[in-house]
């Protein structure tokens, strides 16, 4: 599943991407190795990255990723981001995959990271492309930061199931002209282009987890939609994961809707109203 949410309060959502009780590693047990990947990582086109004073690959910390959110230069403050909001695409894995990671080894719950991490970052390049329209393999040049957490929330009652999902902050794309902007929110529910991303990105792991040694097995979602199960997870810790409470996972909207229902959009102080908007304008230009 993909959902997608428009990124408002700057620091309030860079807290909430670093949060060390969400990743994986607030779940390392004693003989684990010490060394992890950090949870949080830039990602992207060295020139969209460069707008900002960042690098794609390093650890991706709160301040810095408060001032991208808020379409600020990381190191001068000033602000970059031509017109448009950031936003906040995650994805989320099916149940059984979390309940495997929870179960397994220290090396092979890195390996699992890792392709779930990998799978999301295919999922916003195909985004991206099919927002752009194009067709040829190229990425348009974006910045984004990635946060892989563990679970929906952190809980002080009784410890929720595993729930790993990857948080992609958009926070720009170079438009034709080489400046940095973000997409209208509208364009996001166009046609199937949250759809099709998201079922890209479950196709990827999917295939990533059977190159690991996992049999996966096609099942129908809730909504009628075919995904895909770990094989041998029980139905009954499936249907746990399900109901659970997916915090910070769940505060999107989802988006694995039909493309002709309509999404109402939600008020953006940085994009005119996506219903006056012409609908062969680029995504990422106003005006």
């Amino acid at each position: 599943m993909l959902t997608v949410r428009t990124l408002r309060v700057a620091k309030d959502e860079a807290r909430r991407a670093v949060e060390p009780l969400a990743a994986p590693g607030a779940f390392v047990r004693p003989e684990d190795p010490p060394d992890r990947l950090a949870n949080t990582m830039w990602v992207g086109a060295a020139e969209a990255l460069g707008c900002l004073g960042l690098k794609a690959g390093t650890e991706a910390k709160t301040g810095a990723l408060a001032a991208a959110i808020a379409g600020q230069h990381t190191i001068s403050g000033a602000r970059v981001r031509g017109d448009g909001a950031a936003f906040d695409l995650t994805f989320l894995v099916p149940p059984s995959v979390s309940w495997v990671w929870a179960q397994r080894r220290a090396d092979l719950r890195v390996r699992v990271e890792k392709t779930v991490v990998d799978a999301a970052y295919h999922c916003l390049q195909y985004l991206i492309r099919k927002l752009r329209g194009d067709s040829v393999a190229t990425v348009p040049g974006f910045a984004a930061a990635v946060a892989l957490h563990a679970v929906g929330q952190p809980q002080h009652q009784a410890p929720p199931p595993p729930l790993l999902h990857v948080h992609s902050y958009l926070v720009g794309v170079l438009d034709e002209f080489g400046e940095l902007r973000g997409p209208r929110r509208s364009s996001l529910f166009e046609d199937d282009v949250v759809l099709a991303s998201g079922a890209f990105g479950r196709a990827k792991l999917a295939e990533d987890l059977r190159g690991l040694g996992f049999g996966t097995e096609v099942v129908s979602g809730r909504d009628g939609r075919l995904s895909f199960e770990i094989s041998g997870v029980p139905e009954g810790l499936l249907r746990v994961g399900e109901s659970a409470d997916k915090g910070c996972a769940g505060l999107g909207q989802e988006t694995d809707l039909e493309p002709w229902e309509p999404v109402p959009p939600e008020p953006d102080p940085w994009e005119p109203d996506p219903w006056e908007t012409d609908p062969w304008e680029s995504p990422w230009r106003n005006g």
